[in-house]
Parts: C-alpha cells; structure tokens; sequence
C-alpha cells in the first residue's frame, strides 16, 4: 500500500521518500521499499516508467532522517496499533514544525491513534484512507481530530483533490468511517443471504451486478477482486468494535464455514490460485473442488433493471430484494452515526465501491413507495422523512441531511461543471448538435449534446458556426468541455458513419468528411482562442478535434488515438496534417513514418503523459491528476490566452517520397493492407515536396471516402455501429 501511495505522488510530480523495515541484508538494506517500487512498475502503475525515478527508496533504521525534509509523512505500516505508534514515535524525532502527517489505517479510530502523542503532533495529524490500489481509486476519506488545525485539515483537502485528483470524503471517527462501513456491510449481507438460502454464487452475481448498476463482479466476485485474507482483519475488526445489534453480528462472513476454509486452503480469489471462483467457468462446491457455471434459469434473470428484479418472486428475485432492503436499512439506521448527509454515503459507494449510484439514490429510481411496500413494517425513520420530502433527493441541488431535512449537496472547492456555465451566461449559438453559452467576460463554452459527444452532421455544424461567426457574437476565448466524465469527444457518430458507407457513394461521403474538416479548420483559424478540456476518450474525430485547438487542459487519465483502421476509415478531418505538425514541433525523427505507424497501429495511448511523450500533446498543454477540475482550468487558461490573440498562421509540411515511406509493421489482414495502401498514397508525393496543412486535410477527406464504400470497410463500419466492438475481416 506504500508504495501504491508513493506512486501516486510520483505520478503528480512529487518527489517522494519511501522508507521500509530494513531487510535484515547488509549489502542490501532497502530492498523491501524497492521491491515495492518494482511491483508498481510490473503492474503499470506509473504514467510513463521513467516516473519512477521521482522516488527515492529506504529504510527507517538508516534513513530516518529524511523525515526532517518531509512536507507531508504518510504512516502505511499494517493495522496493528502498536506499531503504528512505534512509528509515531519515530516521526515525532524526526521530523520538522508543521509537517503534516497521516494513518492510512481503515479500521483504527483516531483517537486510538493519536493516544500518547503530544498536542503540536496532534495538531498537525489526521487520518488520510487511501482505497486500494491508491493509484486508480478516486475515494480518499479523510478524518480529523478535535485538535486538527484548519491548515492542516485545507492544505491536505487540496492536496490530495487539486493535486492528486482524488475525491475526498470527509468522516468521522467511527469504526470503517463510511465506504467500509457500508460496503462491507452490503457485501456481507449479500453474502450470508445467497449462502444461507442456498442461492447460487453465480445467479447471486449476475442479480446483484450491473442490474444494480453496481460492479459487474457481484459480490462474490468482488470478494475475490479484493482478496479472502483481508477478510479476518477488516470484516472481523469492524463486527468486534460494534455492538451485538448492529447488523455485522447477523452477517458474520469471518466465521462462516465457505469463507474459512477457502481461507484454510490458501484460496484468497485473484492474489492466491482460486476463490469463490476459478478462472472464469468455475464456481467453488461446498467441498471445496470446483464445477462449471450453471445455467441460470431464475425468472428474474429476464429482467434487466433492479426493480423488476426486486418484485421476481423467485429465489434469485427474494436473494436480491433480500440484499438491496438490509442494505438500504442499515444505511438508514446508521447515517446520523457515520455521515452529515446521504450523499455522503451514496458518494462513498460509487467512489469507494464502484456503484453508479449510491443506495440512497438507488432507491428513488426504484420509487420510495414501492420500496415502502416491500419493507412493511420495518420501515426506518429516515426512509420515512424521505417519503415525507419526496425523496433523499428532492430536487436538483437538494439532498437529505442525515437528520431528514432538505439541504444543499457539497460544493467542492474549484470544481465548476457545464451546467452551472449554462445556467450563469447566455446561449448565442444550439441546434440539435449542442449548445455555445456565453459568459459575461466573453468566455464560452462549446457543449455537445451527444451521445459520448460524438460528431453528429448537426454538431460539426455548431462547430463550424462558432469558429467563423462567434468572434461578431462576442467570444473573447472558447473551451469546448462538458459534464459527461467518460468522453470529451468519441469520434465520428457511428451510425451517419455507417449510413455513408453502406450509400457506396464515394463522393457523399468525402463531403461528410469535408464538413468535418472544414469545421475543425474554423475552430483553428477563429479569432479567438479555443481551449479544449479534455477527460475520458479523445478518439478519432474527437482527437482531432483536440489537435485543432489552440491548448488543452487533459486529465492524465485520458485516452487519446485513431482507432479509424478499425472502423474501416482514415482519419479524414484534418488528423494526418495536424498529427504530422505536432511531431515536427517536437523533433520526433521521420514525423511522417510514425504518422503512418500510429494510425495503422490504430493506437489509443492509455494516458496524456503517453500522448505527450510521443508527441501529440504539447509542452504546453497542461496534464491534471482531477478529473473535476479539467473544466476549471481550461477557463482559466482561456482567459489567460485571450489579450492579444492572433490566429494559428498556415503550416507546410514535407511529405516524403513514396519509397521513403517504412511498411507499417503488424498482423494486418488484406483489408487493413488496404487502407495502408490509402494512406501511403495520402502521406507521400513523388519526388517530396511541401504541402499545405488546409491541402492535405482535403486530400484525406477525398480518400477516406473511397476507402469508407469498400465493401470489406462497409462491413466494418456497420459491425462497429451496431456492437461497438471492431470487426477483423
């Protein structure tokens, strides 16, 4: 867990100093910190490898006094008090005045923690629970003592959202604070029922999965995901330190005979050789041998929506009614202890445990009443005050303190979403497409209205309107961002994609392509700086509307690249050109020959700092851990660039000579050597010469339409728009 922790540090730029026990070897006395480092590097953990070398590795006998230039200590031993405050003692002599320092401890209260330790510690202490692995799990809860001071308490909330771009959850200090509290809770209950009512592990999981718009491991599977060991620990602590009442006594999983002798055998799911299941086909039998997946026949597999599951009377129907009614009890029962409001809990399973919503959330779109009917007589009083208030939601803005009364969800510090930009200015340009809201500084926003933002006919055209005409209109500097995390742009619409294939008219098509181009032109060419904030994918169209901006604002985990090849297609709306300047610009050797790799490759790079370290992103585009503050930034940077802006003057680049061009390397089938075929065409002359950006983006769009009307390309692009999966033909 330390070295997850160091990673992420090392990720957002920070230098790090990870100190481990001393490995009992004198010749080589950090190896355990180092070797904690190198799992990190095996498993992928760092943006780019290189990222590594920001930690310096230790150990605590010999290197304690790098504690001394430490911002920020974070203790990550193992849950055993005791060493954990043998370790506070050690910092405590090290260290200087005002550091910060932290437990990443999921079970032990504060309290507890801090017990022995002198006021100024005290002070400057809090607990910081990094969920695992630290580097991908956006839920960071944070606890306080009553001596915390305010400076540590907003310096770390700072921290750990704007610089490591994780989201905090602030708890109080109960036992497994709040996620665990509850998904633990909800697994358990999911658990014990399915196991007690002789439910089947695999009908449980498929039920109480993406139904519930919850992880598609279900709850068996999510035992394995995490791994059966930690059972004893994090379940057993959790039943030990609450009263025989609570619920965790009624749903005990640490004593119960499956659990304990998976345990027994070395079965811990994914980080031993088996589970609950063994690959994908295998479910484990009561005697602990393993048989295949049955069949499952329950009626209230038919249904796809957790409702209808819900009012299955069947044993798959009453196991998942059974789960989802203890869960929201407990969660009703235990909120005025654990949390200030209801969506802190809902906030609390969808970043700790995966959940698109939270119970509380889940619970309104089922429908109170509904559910009402099927608690009867248990109902709780808070579940009540929701019914009083129409909902745990009551209207957009408002939710349920944990008290029952309405009240405002959290704004967090630095987070503005496109929803409130729309509300604040006024729109000047929408059809069908999006819309382009104004602001009253001449910031606009350019928000597509799409499905993933795709590039529908209607919405190029919005762009190609507010490129030429917004300067008149009053745009001072453009972002072009919205609310949905998944996709800044996914590319062409598939669906016109595939219409303009299966027309078979080549030059109905080269106009689709045409209009694109000539759309992300104006936005290059406008009077204005454009500004692109940039989270989840940037994929064909969608990356080259990105490099037809001025900067962008990118959230490290974005998915940038031309997956085009797999649709049956070139990049058509200026990708080539545009993809050929940024590698000039960045002394990439043979910018043209690696243009002809990546778009054959069709190769999505899996984060920004890979894009930037290959060249299409920009030095001075700027990479952010937060997702939420993507939006944020690119307002500000918009503005920055505003004064005194001219627009992108025209660019020539060199093509080469046909025989210059290196065959791309890979698998490719006939087919893809096809469209290698068209793209060499596009990025050579005879004899080389240069050749105008604006030139060769018309080019493309007159052989992507010959390309997209190939019958084997229409196969393609239709398979693509009806299953969102590539076809290999």
């Amino acid at each position: 867990m330390g070295a997850g922790i160091a990673t992420l540090l090392a990720n957002a730029g920070i230098k790090v100093t990870l100190l481990d026990r001393h490995s009992g070897e004198v010749s080589d006395p950090d190896r355990l910190a180092e070797a904690g480092v190198e799992r990190q590097l095996q498993r992928g953990a760092f943006y780019l490898p290189e990222f590594a070398s920001r930690i310096t590795t230790g150990n605590i006998t010999d290197d304690a006094g790098a504690l001394a230039q430490a911002d920020w200590i974070i203790e990550a031993v193992f849950e055993d008090l005791q060493v954990k405050h043998d370790s506070f003692r050690l910092i405590d002599q090290y260290r200087a005045p005002d550091t910060i320092i932290s437990s990443n401890t999921s079970t032990i209260p504060l309290a507890e923690l801090t017990e022995g330790t002198g006021e100024e510690f005290r002070k400057n202490f809090a607990i910081v629970h990094f969920f695992n692995p630290p580097t991908t799990m956006r839920l960071v809860e944070l606890v306080t003592g009553p001596l915390t001071s305010d400076s540590t308490r907003s310096r770390l909330i700072q921290t750990i959202e704007q610089q490591l771009g994780k989201s905090v959850l602030e708890c109080r200090d109960t036992p497994g604070f709040i996620a665990n509290r509850i998904g633990n809770l909800w697994m358990a209950a999911g658990a014990r029922t399915a196991l007690d009512h002789g439910v089947p592990i695999e009908l449980a999981d498929a039920l109480f999965s993406r139904p519930f718009e919850v992880p598609r491991t279900g709850i068996f599977g999510l035992f394995d995901y995490i791994g059966l060991q930690l059972v004893p620990g994090i379940w057993g602590s959790l039943t030990d330190a609450l009263p025989e009442e609570d619920a965790y006594h009624r749903f005990s999983v640490t004593d119960h005979p499956l659990f304990t002798g998976l345990l027994e055998r070395g079965l811990t799911g994914r980080t031993g050789p088996s589970g609950f299941y063994r690959g994908r086909e295998e479910v484990v039998t009561p005697e602990f041998t393993y048989r295949a997946k049955q069949t499952i026949t329950d009626p209230a597999a038919q249904h796809t929506t957790a409702r209808d599951i819900m009012d299955t009377d069947s044993p798959g129907g009453r196991f998942a009614r059974d789960t989802f009614l203890e869960t929201l009890i407990y969660c009703c029962e235990t909120s005025p202890e654990i949390a200030d409001t209801v969506e802190d809990i809902d906030l609390a399973m969808q970043l700790g445990y995966g959940w698109k919503k939270g119970p509380f959330a889940l619970a309104d779109d089922i429908g109170l009443e509904h559910l009402a009917s099927m608690l009867g007589d248990r109902i709780p009083e808070l579940f009540q005050l929701a019914l009083d208030n129409n909902g745990f939601y009551p209207a957009p803005g408002i939710t349920l303190s944990t008290e029952g009364s309405p009240t405002a969800v959290h704004q967090r510090d630095g987070v503005i979403t496109a929803t409130a930009l729309k509300q604040q200015g006024r729109i000047i340009f929408a059809n069908d497409g999006g819309t382009v809201t104004l602001l009253d500084d001449g910031t606009a926003l350019l928000d597509l209205d799409t499905p993933l933002n795709s590039c529908t006919r209607e919405a190029l055209e919005l762009i190609a309107q507010t490129g030429r005409e917004g300067h008149s209109q009053g745009i001072r500097a453009l972002v072009i961002g919205n609310d949905e995390s998944r996709a800044f742009c996914a590319g062409a619409d598939l669906s016109t994609l595939a219409r303009a294939a299966e027309d078979g008219d080549a030059h109905a098509a080269a106009d689709l392509f045409r209009i694109g181009r000539e759309s992300f032109e104006a936005l290059l060419h406008a009077e204005f700086p454009v500004v692109a904030a940039v989270r989840g994918v940037a994929l064909g169209g969608g990356a080259e509307m990105l490099l037809h901006c001025d900067v962008a604002v990118v959230h490290a985990d974005s998915r940038i690249g031309f997956p085009e090849r797999t649709v049956g297609l070139i990049p058509a709306w200026g990708g080539t050109a545009r993809t050929i300047e940024r590698l000039e610009q960045a002394a990439k050797k043979n910018p043209v020959n690696q243009t002809f790799q990546l778009f054959m490759d069709a190769r999505s790079f899996s984060s920004a700092f890979e894009a930037q370290s290959f060249g299409l992103l920009r030095d001075r585009d700027t990479i952010i851990m937060s997702s939420d503050h993507v939006l944020a930034q690119a307002l500000t940077v918009a503005r920055r660039l505003a004064p005194g802006y001219h627009p992108a003057p025209t660019v020539y680049l060199t093509l080469p000579d046909p025989g210059q061009l290196q065959t791309p390397s890979g698998d490719f089938s006939t087919n893809d050597m096809i469209i290698a075929d068209a793209l060499k065409n596009l990025l050579s002359v005879p004899g080389g010469q240069r050749i105008s950006a604006e030139e060769l983006g018309s080019h493309e769009a007159t052989s992507a339409g010959e390309v997209i009307i190939l019958p084997s390309n229409v196969e393609r692009a239709s398979h693509m728009a009806r299953t969102r999966k590539p076809l290999k033909n």
